[in-house]
C-alpha cells in the first residue's frame, strides 16, 4: 500500500498535530456545521433561548456567534488568498451576543446566514487551493503573521467548541426538563 500524501482526505499525523491537510480541513468546515445543525434542529422557541446560568449563552446566541464569526472569517481568509500579507481585522464576534439580543433573532435566519457563509467559505478554500493560496498568510495587527492554514484551524477549534458547548447545553436541559431527549455525544 502506497503511504498516503499530505492531500490525502484522512486525518494524519503530520507537522504535529492532526489535521493538517488542507483537504481535512475544509471537509471539517462542513461536518461540524452539519453536526451543529443535527444539534439545533428540533429545539423550538423558549429551549432556543433557555441559558444554563446567567454567564453562559443559549442555543440562539451561540448560532449568532458562529454566524458573526463567519461572516468576519470569510473577509479575512479571502483576503489572505487574493495577497499575501494582507491585513486582517480583530475578530469581535464574541462580543456578538452582548452587544445585539440574538436571544429574540430568529435561529431560522442566524443559520441560513451561517449556512451560506459556510458554503462560500468551504468553495472560496478549494478554489484558493488551485493557485497556491494556503500558502498564503495575513497579517494580524497584534498576533502578526498567521498562515492560512492556522487561521482555518482556529475556524475549525472554534466551530468544535460551538458544538461541544451545544451538547451540554442539550444536557443540561434535559436535566432540567426543558428538552425532551438530549442529542448523544457524536450522533448528530
Amino acid at each position: 500500500m502506497p503511504a498516503p500524501s499530505q492531500d490525502d482526505a484522512r486525518v494524519q499525523y503530520n507537522r504535529g498535530y492532526y489535521g493538517s491537510s488542507e483537504r481535512y480541513l475544509v471537509k471539517a468546515l462542513r461536518e461540524v456545521a452539519r453536526r451543529i445543525e443535527g444539534l439545533i434542529i428540533d429545539l423550538e422557541g423558549p429551549q432556543l433561548r433557555w441559558r444554563a446560568s446567567d454567564e453562559s449563552w443559549c442555543a440562539t446566541e451561540l448560532i449568532g456567534f458562529l454566524r458573526d464569526s463567519e461572516r468576519e472569517d470569510l473577509l479575512a481568509v479571502r483576503a489572505m488568498l487574493r495577497r499575501d500579507g494582507a491585513p486582517i481585522e480583530e475578530r469581535r464576534a464574541y462580543h456578538g451576543p452582548d452587544e445585539h439580543n440574538y436571544r429574540d433573532a430568529m435561529i431560522e435566519e442566524l443559520w441560513w446566514d451561517f449556512a451560506d457563509l459556510r458554503e462560500n467559505m468551504v468553495w472560496t478554500l478549494r478554489a484558493g487551493s488551485d493557485d497556491s493560496g494556503w500558502d498564503n498568510a495575513g497579517e494580524h495587527v497584534f498576533r502578526g503573521r498567521i498562515p492560512l492554514v492556522d487561521y482555518v484551524r482556529q475556524i475549525n477549534e472554534r466551530d468544535l467548541d460551538t458544538m461541544w458547548k451545544l451538547y451540554d447545553l442539550r444536557e443540561q436541559m434535559e436535566a432540567a426538563g426543558i428538552a425532551r431527549q438530549s442529542v448523544p455525544r457524536g450522533a448528530a
